[in-house]
């Protein structure tokens, strides 16, 4: 009996070995962890959307095309205080027909919808649209009134704002004008001014309100976007209609 149950162990030992061969090779049986379900990672989300507001605008400055007599006349050719067919007729061409867009007034009044109680005082937007507008110049302008427009709410307004700013800095840095002198520059304010507020008739006054605003835009901008040409011949312009036939265009 002994020996038999010394059998019945030496023969449930070698199967257990044949058992622990067969499941890991070397002798030793190694426990499986378990397997850890797939899951798929969420797709990751542009930081914009993530937060809700709108990816940022950038303009392209080269459809910038004014030199410095389209920016002046632009900011005047959108005013609703001028309103004087003879000047407006005479701005026309000069402004590359910037009266096609929407007045500061009426860009404002949309602006102050969606700003409500943040909203700035009429007469300070309207100024910072006359600044604006000497600083893009017309055609870059017409893009950041489009984008205003369009917005319908308060992130897509700040998205325009942010888009105009960055042009203003975009095109700071890449002058293309002709280095017109400072005392040149001053000339050619002092004489726009002088024949638009002539041909404004009784809206002389507006007229030079407008202008004085922007003085030191103007200046700045016939120095950095002006050119010999534009100025030469708008100084040598004896009313706005001649004025107004001066090329103002960046060649």
């Amino acid at each position: 009996m002994r020996t038999a149950a010394i059998l019945v162990s030496i023969s449930l030992a070698l199967a257990c070995g044949a058992d622990a061969g067969k499941a890991a090779p070397g002798g030793e049986k190694k426990a499986e962890a378990p397997k850890a379900p797939d899951v798929k990672a969420p797709a990751a989300k542009a930081p914009e959307a993530a937060e809700g507001k709108p990816a940022p605008l950038h303009l392209d400055i080269s459809h910038d095309k004014s030199g410095v007599l389209a920016r002046a006349a632009s900011t005047l050719e959108t005013s609703e205080a001028v309103t004087s067919p003879a000047l407006k007729e005479h701005l026309a061409e000069l402004s590359h027909h910037a009266e096609k867009g929407p007045s500061n007034e009426a860009l404002c009044a949309h602006m102050a919808k969606l700003m409500a109680d943040k909203a700035s005082p009429a007469i300070d937007c309207i100024h910072a649209l006359e600044h604006q507008r000497v600083h893009v110049g017309p055609e870059i302008f017409a893009e950041v009134a489009q984008c205003v427009t369009e917005a319908q709410t308060l992130d897509a307004l700040l998205r325009c704002e942010d888009a105009e700013k960055e042009a203003e800095r975009e095109l700071h840095v890449k002058k293309r004008g002709s280095g017109v002198e400072p005392e040149t520059c001053t000339k050619l304010f002092t004489h726009f001014e002088k024949l638009a507020m002539a041909d404004a008739g009784d809206q002389a006054k507006a007229v030079e309100e407008i202008l004085e605003e922007v003085r030191a835009d103007i200046l700045e901008a016939c120095a950095e976007q002006g050119t010999r040409a534009e100025v030469d011949c708008a100084l040598s312009a004896k009313d706005m209609k001649e004025l107004g036939a001066c090329q103002s265009s960046l060649m």
